[in-house]
């Protein structure tokens, strides 16, 4: 019996049932998760062969039936079109307000916004090693440019993950990312090494769960930090998926860096359709301008859904409220995807 026949052997005699397994797979937020959510759904029932086979297909790639045979590259370039709130990287237009005195800046300083076109460019790589051990490797690039404006921005990173299931519920993953933005006027880098603990459960009446804790430590071009990281992702057992992240970071010496971040995403098939909630709150503090100290709440509302099959998009909302006036702002955030 080769290796393909034995995959679907093993389905169809001691796994599962497409209805509960569907729901696994359309919520493939958290690979772990999903994979999961499969192999508890699909137990004691009867898989039909292209079934079967394509689930197989999904596990290897986390290491289980023997794993992928050599390392697996896939690359993706895409157009894309949205909103810039800040094109060229360049500052509000309008005063400078401290102790009641108005400071005005260069005027060829002043920010850029508008609708950009971007090509998009990402590449992700695949090893595994044993069941659950895998490395993953995800590279990605932009390019943006203004037609208004004749400006353009370029955007390039990449990450790469250590995921190790070190028991049958309990895995670690170890990560590094390095990340740079190329203005006209400013240029932002920041590198993160980042490490998890993760925990798999399911809940009769809730679903399949992960929950985590994790350290980040980020470098910026101004500061490093270290962060503590809460998260439980959960496929419910209904059409639903949710993500909850709360992130806490160590005070930095008169520099704006985060103090609390709470993230809640929230996906439901809609008329056939996938869609995607995302709210995101950030109170960052701890600055100073000029002897005066400096705090900010960030608040932002995104919400995704594909259009066709071929395009999706996504519209949003920015609030950015500081305590200084100078850097308050509120704006849309807008961009339709083309793949292929």
């Amino acid at each position: 019996m080769n290796f393909q026949k034995s995959i679907i052997f093993f389905f169809y005699f001691f796994l599962a049932g497409t209805v509960a397994t569907a729901n696994c797979l359309t919520f493939d937020e958290n690979e772990r998760l999903s994979n999961f959510c499969i192999l508890e759904s699909v137990k004691d029932t009867i898989l039909d062969e292209h079934t079967a086979l394509n689930l197989a297909l999904k596990l290897k790639r986390e290491g289980y039936f023997g794993g992928l045979k050599t390392s697996d590259w896939s690359t993706t370039v895409y157009p894309e079109i949205g909103y810039s709130s800040n094109i060229n990287g360049g500052n509000p237009n309008k005063p400078l307000v401290l102790g009641g005195l108005d400071f005005w800046g260069d005027p060829n300083l002043i920010k850029q916004d508008g609708i950009v076109s971007t090509l998009q460019l990402r590449a992700n790589n695949r090893s595994t090693f044993d069941e659950g051990k895998y490395l993953q490797t995800d590279l990605y690039a932009s390019y943006s440019y203004s037609p208004k404006y004749n400006n353009s921005f370029s955007n390039a990173g990449i990450e790469s993950c250590f995921s190790d299931k070190i028991t049958l519920k309990n895995s670690i993953d170890i990560c590094a990312s390095s990340s740079l933005q190329n203005k006209e006027i400013s240029e932002n880098r920041s590198n993160t090494l980042s490490l998890n603990f993760g925990n798999l459960s399911f809940n009769e009446n809730i679903g399949f769960s992960e929950g985590k804790l994790g350290i980040i430590h980020l470098g910026s071009d101004e500061y490093s930090q270290n962060q503590l990281v809460l998260s439980w992702d959960t496929i419910h057992r209904k059409n639903l998926f949710s993500a909850i992240r709360f992130r806490i970071g160590d005070p930095v010496n008169d520099q704006l860096a985060l103090r609390y971040g709470l993230d809640i995403n929230i996906s439901k098939i809609i008329m056939n359709r996938k869609i995607s909630l995302k709210l995101s709150n950030e109170i960052n503090d701890g600055g100073i301008l000029f002897g005066i100290d400096r705090s900010d709440v960030i608040n932002k509302l995104n919400l995704q859904t594909v259009i066709s099959q071929n395009a999706s998009i996504q519209v949003g909302y920015t609030s950015h409220n500081s305590s200084i006036d100078y850097f308050d702002e509120n704006y849309p955030t807008l961009s339709l995807t083309m793949s292929w």
